[in-house]
């Protein structure tokens, strides 16, 4: 089911967003000095993305509170 593996992530968002932000942001230099201004645009928001991923993350309160916060979040606004 598809909010298993939301939940998932959310709970687990350190781990993949902290690396995301830091190979995104390398990137971004890269093609920003290449001149590549797409790619640069591109790995800067996807850069930009994870670390307000992480941030939600440590504001909301960790993986337990950040699962419930979101799970609440889904069945107000979509069912």
């Amino acid at each position: 089911m598809l909010l298993d593996e939301i939940y998932f992530l959310a709970r687990y968002t350190p781990f993949w967003a902290i690396p995301v932000f830091l190979i995104g942001g390398e990137f971004c230099y890269i093609f920003w000095t290449r001149k590549k201004m797409k790619l640069a645009f591109f790995s800067g928001f996807l850069s930009l993305t994870s670390f307000i991923c992480a941030i939600g993350y440590y504001v909301a309160g960790g993986p337990e509170k950040t699962v419930d916060k979101l799970m609440h979040f889904i069945w107000y606004f979509f069912y």
